[in-house]
């Protein structure tokens, strides 16, 4: 019989490469920009919506986000998804630790049941989350504690981390594969030599049964009620999943998924997807191909003779920037040092 499966969405990021567009308030996951099937235009979070109800897994999701987006969230669930609320940022580790909680705590979810935890903003093929139900069974057969999504990576990148696949052995009916380590973040040439050794882009999919987090966090003497948890959450050091669990985990596996998949954490990235080079008003002109405008600003913006930028306007600002250095921007703003 098959486990049942929980999905937790995190949904914790502003989206700061995504400036000016993207804030605190309104992250990337809310910006409908992305074509949809209907001819409109939709957003990751309202394409994340979309897919899990083709896939049949409305029902099994849940939602980690600040108070500041929980409006948002809930106006894209329509209040029928539990939404996890995290007081402040402390990593993705321990927003699993409190969606982990919440769902025992509240018995939206048993010991033996399947958590699978992902991020939001992502670009991902109509068949994505089909491929969580899968998760469950790879974990029952191959006896892992730890199921993982991979992606075939289509260039050497330094904005991914890296699965290297064990590549011997017959593992069953489905095409997984042993987890033989993690890179995180490579330079590219580190990146190529990983991906001549089969080596597939982290999705930061992760599944397990609940109680594996459960059980963690006790040896870790972290709380495992949620309103205990709650009251000394801003207190917890900040930690990320695949430090904290999946790195020390020596009993895993990897499935392969080889449709489309994207994180969109750039301009690079996200106008990669846009079926217009301009949203908004504005026009391009002349020899600039690959350059992009989005524009929330009421005022016509035009580029002329000018390749490969982005320009993006809102009432927080306009980024005027060579698409592949655009994400220089965060350190900009988190740090308030100009690019070097």
């Amino acid at each position: 019989m098959t486990k049942p499966i929980r999905i937790v969405f995190l949904c914790g990021g502003s989206g700061t490469r995504l400036w000016p567009l993207s804030n605190e308030i309104r992250s990337k996951l809310f910006l409908e920009i992305l074509p949809s099937p209907q001819g409109e235009r939709e957003s990751m979070i309202g394409r994340v919506c979309r897919q899990l109800t083709a896939s049949g897994l409305w029902e099994s999701a849940s939602f980690v986000t600040s108070q500041e987006q929980a409006h948002l969230i809930t106006r894209y669930t329509e209040g029928q998804l539990p939404l996890i609320i995290e007081p402040c940022k402390r990593g993705t580790f321990t927003a699993t630790a409190l969606a982990a909680v919440y769902l025992h705590t509240y018995r939206l979810a048993e010991l033996d049941d399947i958590i699978t935890i992902t991020p939001a903003d992502m670009f991902a093929g109509e068949d994505y989350f089909n491929q969580f139900k899968l998760l469950t069974s790879i974990l029952r057969d191959s006896g892992a504690d730890l199921a993982l999504l991979g992606t075939k990576p289509s260039h050497p990148s330094e904005q991914y981390g890296y699965i290297l696949p064990e590549l011997s052995g017959n593992l069953g009916s489905l095409e997984y594969s042993k987890v033989s380590s993690f890179i995180e973040k490579p330079d590219v040439d580190t990146a190529q030599a990983l991906i001549e050794q089969s080596a597939l882009w982290n999705c930061g999919v992760f599944a397990f049964p609940l109680k594996l987090i459960l059980t963690y966090m006790e040896q870790i003497n972290m709380p495992t009620d949620y309103e205990s948890l709650m009251a000394v959450y801003e207190s917890l050091p900040v930690r990320s999943f695949d430090q904290e669990v999946a790195e020390r985990i020596s009993n895993s596996v990897v499935l392969p998924y080889e449709g489309e998949w994207s994180d969109l954490g750039s301009w690079a990235a996200l106008t990669d997807h846009l079926d217009s080079s301009i949203i908004g008003q504005g026009k391009i002109w002349g020899l600039s191909p690959d350059t992009h405008i989005v524009n929330e600003l009421p005022f016509p913006v035009h580029v002329i003779d000018v390749p490969d930028i982005i320009v993006a306007a809102s009432p927080d600002g306009i980024l005027i920037s060579k698409k592949s250095s655009a994400s220089k921007i965060k350190k900009i703003l988190v740090e308030g040092e100009g690019p070097t």
